[in-house]
């Protein structure tokens, strides 16, 4: 019985050896490890301890990566066999729910398990740099490892429940928030009703709110790094946090077990989804122009951009949210120490910013796992012209967040022009970064069929973490020549328009060979 259980996980596991893909994965993972060791040693001069530093850096990259694993890695675990249509066949082979599970997680947890095992004595060379032992290494990825275990888990658990890798991934984005930082945020706003006089001390709302905060206490890995790495800390090699992460972790695990028992059987989760038209509407000939110029545009503003009734919703409720923010701006400056107008501003471009990179990872996303983007090159029409016609349907959608933007940066010039100017080098770094990351992902979705928004993320960290220090290196040296704004951000540009020729040539070039496999 055991045997047949784990003939998926053997073969899964069998099958990840024999690939090269995952071979590079960790020599890249042991070779990023010794850049970052390189400079914390080039640093060692500037800097007190910087093997400390170094291995607190190292640590909450961990977070943050697994945290994106969490989100598009480990969560389509089951819901792409939902999509493909393929459980019914590992269903048919005799195989039994619990090897599946195993077969398609654990095999995912594993091969990660051992990207930690190769980088660890590579990062024990961190102690001669001074300022760390090799306690706290050990208890580091002890935590880290803890904590994947609860994020794959907590991710197969939305994989099983959810019919697609969307639903899924929006689970753990909830997820995750709630294990990072979202309890200690609800906690403190519970607070401060509480002395408003909003909620009672003793309610259900504040207890079940403290409740959470115990437990969050207990499973956060970022409380528990703080602790390994403050001086002269008296933290536990074996702490509650490993302890609840793999308890909870376990449970986790079976909770999807006996979910997924009770639903492998059942019609809607087997078949794969198809797509479906609905009954023919009356057109509105003398209104409405036929598409066909601009038929692609027209095709990803109503599909992935939502269409003129979504475009109408949002141009009539980011003014009203401008509005709020500014018949509201001392409570808001209670809170949160800025303007309405500054916090107005600010939730808009973070709602553009969203817009633009989910755009990005449907742009080819569809044509990517339905086959069709063989098709769609055979259109009279170069990869130019259909790129472009697709960015400006998209483009089309996001012009209400743009207006609003606009509205607010108007209403806070009139109030301040000096935060303005300070705030605008911020806001062009900012916006050079989302124009790398959206055509990053663009690529990434030509890569891998699901999760490119959480690995264009992740390529983005690991690579903003080793670039942004000698481009903000370059970008200081100008300023103190005083040579004016945009030579200060000339490193900025160049390096922005580098990096998006290149992944635009690797989004043309690896489009063809898709089209022509």
């Amino acid at each position: 019985m055991i045997r047949g259980t784990l003939t998926l996980l053997n073969r899964s596991i069998r099958g990840d050896a024999l690939k090269s893909q995952a071979h590079w994965v960790r020599i890249a993972s042991v070779i990023l490890l010794l850049v970052f060791l390189f400079f914390a040693h080039f640093r060692s001069s500037i800097i007190g301890a910087p093997g400390l530093e170094f291995f607190r850096s190292m640590a909450y990259l961990g977070i943050a990566l697994i945290s994106l694993a969490g989100v598009g890695h480990f969560s389509n675990s089951i819901t792409e066999e939902k999509e493909e249509g393929t459980l019914n066949l590992l269903l048919l082979a005799d195989i039994s729910p619990l090897s599946i599970l195993l077969g398609k997680s654990t095999n995912r947890i594993l091969s990660v398990f051992l990207i930690f095992a190769a980088q660890f004595p590579f990062a024990l060379l961190s102690i001669t740099l001074g300022g760390i032992t090799v306690t706290q290494i050990f208890t580091t990825y002890l935590t880290l490892s803890a904590f994947l275990f609860l994020i794959a888990n907590l991710a197969l658990f939305a994989s099983v429940v959810s019919r697609r890798s969307g639903e899924a991934s929006g689970l753990m984005v909830l997820f995750t928030l709630f294990l990072l930082g979202l309890v200690p945020a609800a906690y403190r706003a519970c607070k401060e009703l509480i002395q408003l006089g909003y909620l009672e001390a003793n309610g259900r709302i504040s207890s079940g709110i403290e409740s959470l905060k115990l437990l969050h206490d207990k499973t956060s890995v970022i409380d528990q790094i703080s602790l390994i790495f403050e001086p002269n800390s008296n933290y536990a090699i074996f702490s509650w946090q490993v302890l609840y992460s793999f308890l909870l972790g376990t449970l986790f695990f079976l909770m999807a077990w006996a979910w997924f028992r009770r639903i492998v059987w059942l019609p809607e989760t087997v078949e794969p989804s198809r797509v479906t038209t609905s009954k023919p509407t009356r057109r509105w000939t003398p209104y409405v122009a036929r598409p066909w110029p601009l038929a692609l545009a027209w095709k990803d503003f109503y599909f992935i951009g939502g269409g003129p009734f979504l475009v109408a919703t949002k141009m009539v409720l980011f003014p009203l949210w401008i509005i709020l923010c500014r018949e509201y701006s001392p409570e808001i400056h209670r809170y949160t120490f800025a303007s309405g107008e500054q916090f107005a501003r600010d939730a808009l471009l973070i709602v553009f910013a969203i817009e633009t990179l989910l755009y990005s990872a449907q742009f080819l996303q569809s044509e990517r796992q339905l086959g069709t983007l063989p098709t769609l090159l055979m259109l009279p029409l170069s990869v130019g012209q259909i790129t472009y016609q697709k960015m400006f349907g998209c483009l089309i959608a996001t012009v209400p967040t743009v207006i609003a933007i606009l509205i607010a940066e108007y209403f806070l010039n009139q109030k301040s022009s000096r935060e303005l100017i300070i705030h605008s080098r911020g806001l062009f770094a900012c916006l050079c970064v989302l124009i790398v990351l959206c055509q990053l992902t663009v690529l990434c979705s030509l890569i891998s069929k699901w999760g490119a928004l959480p690995l264009a993320i992740g390529i983005m960290l690991i690579t903003g973490t080793i670039l942004a220090p000698f481009v903000a290196g370059a970008m200081t040296l100008i300023s103190r020549a005083n040579q004016g704004v945009l030579a200060e951000l000339s490193p900025l540009i160049y390096s922005t328009a580098i990096v998006s020729g290149a992944i635009q040539f690797e989004i043309a070039r690896r489009t063809r060979t898709i089209a022509g496999a």
